[in-house]
């Protein structure tokens, strides 16, 4: 019982290492694709040019989150939004690809953010699932160390309780 106690207040104190899901909400370690590319749908369903877009998107996102779009933005000042886009790296270099191909091919932006936004939504709800059809497996072992002492004191100590009593009562004339 104190041995729980102590595990208790580690976790509460800090002194234990933050879970990993609850870190990646805590501080995000890089910018959310998704939301970037939803953010600028919406801006470009409102009838906005793809660099007006992109800077109503800069100014919507957290602070961390905005060089990313800082480093688009600087190049097509320099170079020109298409250029800009395809010399793109980073976590954004996948929507800017896809971003560049429909300005060269002068297809509507709209529907390739779509397209790339419907992609992106399945493989994060294909990985979620993944990890949940993994939870049994990573619960097995706190389970059984929670349910073992409980299983010993219901089921084997009554049993090893009357074999004590019949031994020592046989024993006491």
């Amino acid at each position: 019982m104190a041995l729980i106690g102590l595990v208790v207040a580690a976790a509460l104190s800090g002194l234990l290492p933050t879970p990993r899901f609850v870190r990646r909400r805590e501080h995000p370690q890089h910018i959310d694709v998704l939301v970037v590319a939803r953010l600028l749908a919406l801006s470009i369903a409102a009838g906005r040019p793809l660099g007006r877009a992109l800077t109503d998107v800069r100014r919507r996102l957290p602070e961390p989150d905005v060089s990313a779009i800082d480093d688009i933005l600087g190049r097509a000042n320099r170079d020109g939004l298409t250029r800009s886009l395809v010399e793109t790296v980073g976590p954004l270099a996948d929507l800017a690809e896809r971003l560049a191909k429909a300005q060269v091919t002068g297809a509507p932006v709209g529907p390739a953010l779509d397209a790339f936004i419907s992609t992106l939504h399945d493989a994060r709800r294909f990985q979620a699932v993944e990890e949940a059809r993994t939870i049994g497996v990573k619960l097995i072992v706190p389970l059984t160390l929670l349910l073992l002492p409980g299983f010993l004191a219901l089921v084997v100590a009554p049993f090893v309780l009357e074999q004590l009593e019949e031994l020592l009562g046989a024993a006491i004339p």
